[in-house]
């Protein structure tokens, strides 16, 4: 128990490459699975109802299915393994299976089974993906505040840099199909020889990682499945960061979703003819992407030594939902003014200050989920950190679901069709203006709002700095008897 709280390069490098993965898997299912099936799998604006349809239903399906393998998880017994590494396995490998094959559904297959294949292989992913819980692994490694935000620093960076795949994702399948001649199957192709590669580092990467503090429970004190009702009854702390979650996640959610969609259309196609400028549209996705990620990938770096200047990371939370909202308002004032369509670059800018903050913000609001693990143990006296993490991850997937739903009705609404193979325009023309000026309100006005909710909600949080010196005492007593 020497430097129990101290954490060295071994489990930095270990739990940063563990997510590769995962963090490739979400960007692509984010930034590019509604993209994918109305443009390139031959599905046009069927492809869009199917992709939204899908997404939210999986999101029922979450709420019965999270609660559940957060308790299988919590009711895991610690083995010579661990207690969260095997499920951090079996999330690389279904990731891995489902996402590759939800980026390659056959050509010429009837819709019904279209339908199929894709209900199918995203909740494969969909199930994979709710076994990743590295806060799990990270509450496991050290009980010290500061070294749990030396310890997110890592994961972020890397899934940041995975993430900036996207911003030449386009660039790659076009590549690609300079020398397949098929768009769908260059898609495919890709997506699958990255998310391979990223399988190989993750499954390295989470064979280094030792798993050191586990609460003891006796065996009349096993988590039941419907502690999570107990859980959000009793735990204020999760109550409130949940509640105020609900509207804070849409912000990022809402942004990425439609901005890869405005920069195709607003930015690279001909308005008279529907005619996208492949080249075109790959530099400016790539333009816009790195916008995207650098901020993010910066604001990373620098939110541990100013939370830790700070002192609270309610307080530097709080603040930066502050940073987050008031740009989206801007942006939706710009279009207001007709600037921002003669001003693309105004609409970058906005995009990449509101990335920042959101970057920042992943530190504390890590630290913020994983002391509320430590709360539950230390008020109730059980761990129920698989739960907490379950209902984290219910409301993620969620709003990720919500977000790309909104975009896809919206394109159901306005008759999107887009040629498979070339990716231009099929559909009526005149109803282009109004997708870009909804585009913007889905993007702006409602983040806006959403955000200036959330900073009011986490007001409440109950969890003070004297609050958690009392439970990393309390904790340590525990593991040293």
């Amino acid at each position: 128990m020497n430097n129990s709280d101290k954490v060295g390069f071994r489990e930095i490098f270990g739990t940063a490459t563990m997510g590769l993965t995962d963090g490739l898997a979400a960007a692509l299912m984010t930034s590019f699975f509604l993209l994918y099936l109305t443009d390139y799998a031959g599905l046009g604006a069927f492809g869009a109802v199917v992709g939204s349809s899908v997404l939210l239903f999986s999101r029922v399906f979450d709420a019965v299915n999270d609660p559940i393998e957060g308790w299988i998880m919590d009711r895991a017994k610690v083995g010579k393994h661990g207690k969260y590494k095997p499920f951090i396995i079996l999330s690389i490998i279904t990731s891995l299976v489902g996402v590759s094959a939800l980026f390659f559904i056959p050509q010429g297959i009837s819709p019904a089974l279209a339908v199929v294949w894709v209900i199918f292989f995203y909740l494969l992913y969909d199930m994979g993906s709710s076994f990743y819980a590295p806060n799990l692994i990270f509450r496991t490694l050290t009980l010290d505040q500061n070294e749990r935000g030396k310890l997110l620093i890592a994961p972020r960076i890397v899934s940041m840099m995975t993430g900036m795949v996207t911003a030449v994702l386009i660039a790659m399948v076009t590549g690609v199909n300079n020398v397949v001649g098929n768009m769908h199957t260059s898609f495919g192709l890709v997506v699958f020889g990255l998310l391979l590669l990223t399988a190989v580092v993750s499954l390295f990467g989470i064979s280094l990682v030792r798993e050191r503090h586990h609460a003891e429970q006796d065996e009349d004190e096993q988590v039941r499945l419907t502690d999570i009702f107990k859980l959000l009854k009793e735990n204020k702390a999760l109550r409130v960061n949940v509640t105020a979650a609900l509207f804070s996640g849409f912000i990022w959610t809402f942004l990425f979703a439609t901005m890869i969609y405005y920069i195709k259309w607003g930015l690279c196609a001909d308005l008279t003819t529907g005619v996208v400028d492949n080249g075109k549209y790959a530099l400016y996705s790539g333009i816009s992407s790195m916008l995207m990620f650098v901020p993010l990938l910066g604001g990373t770096m620098i939110a541990a030594p100013i939370m830790k200047k700070i002192g609270d990371p309610m307080k530097f939370m709080r603040l930066l939902l502050l940073c987050q909202a008031i740009p989206c308002g801007i942006l939706f004032l710009l279009q207001i003014l007709g600037v921002l369509g003669r001003m693309p670059w105004l609409f970058l800018i906005c995009a990449a200050v509101t990335t920042t903050a959101v970057g920042m913000g992943y530190i504390p609001g890590s630290t913020i989920d994983i002391e509320i693990m430590d709360y539950e143990i230390y008020k109730n006296g059980k761990d129920r950190s698989g739960l907490c993490n379950a209902v984290n991850r219910f409301i993620a997937k969620a709003q990720n679901a919500v977000g790309a739903s909104v975009v896809g009705f919206l394109l159901a609404a306005i008759g999107y069709v887009v040629d498979s193979e070339t990716g231009d325009f099929a559909g009526e023309l005149s109803q282009m203006p109004v997708m870009l000026n909804w585009f913007v309100v889905i993007m702006g006005l409602i983040p806006f709002i959403l955000g200036l909710v959330a900073w009011f909600i986490e007001g409440r949080y109950p969890i003070t700095n004297e609050v958690r010196a009392e439970m990393r005492a309390d904790l340590t007593k525990t593991e040293q008897q």
